[in-house]
């Protein structure tokens, strides 16, 4: 299933290329843990080691790390959409392709969690993190999400 997976996302990310309008350089780890909010100032971005070029989608991904299987998900896509296109448009066949770069991030941390075994989170995501990529997984492949 999860070849099946890999399979589907290299040919949809082939498809979906590297333009400049949608690759570049991104943090590639934005999310809760990423940001420092001290008081009523605006929040600071932190933790770029990650950062590099790639899709800017898949910051939006990277947001949902390890909560994509929650039901406030369409949500907080819709919010994450709104804040994009107030600096840059995103075209309907870009917005097309986000369960693509959920899906992507999603694989990414399973390989993750198998290569840091040793790592407390890792160890806590283990099996159930990975079944639920498998159920997700059936999902993007059916069409359904």
């Amino acid at each position: 299933l999860l070849g099946r997976l890999d399979a589907r996302l290299r040919e949809r990310l082939r498809r979906f290329g590297r333009g400049p309008e949608r690759y570049g350089l991104i943090h590639a780890d934005l999310r809760l843990a990423n940001l420092l909010v001290t008081g009523d100032g605006e929040p600071s971005v932190i933790d770029f080691d990650d950062c590099g070029f790639g899709w800017y989608l898949y910051d939006l991904a990277a947001a949902l790390s390890f909560i994509e299987h929650d039901p406030r998900v369409p949500e907080l896509v819709d919010s994450w959409l709104r804040g994009y296109r107030a600096v840059a448009p995103l075209p309907a066949r870009d917005e097309a392709e986000i369960w693509t770069f959920i899906m992507f991030r999603r694989l990414l941390l399973v390989a993750w969690i198998g290569t840091h075994t040793g790592v407390d989170t890792a160890a806590g995501l283990g099996a159930a993190y990975t079944e639920g990529t498998c159920e997700l997984a059936e999902r993007y492949l059916s069409g359904t999400l």
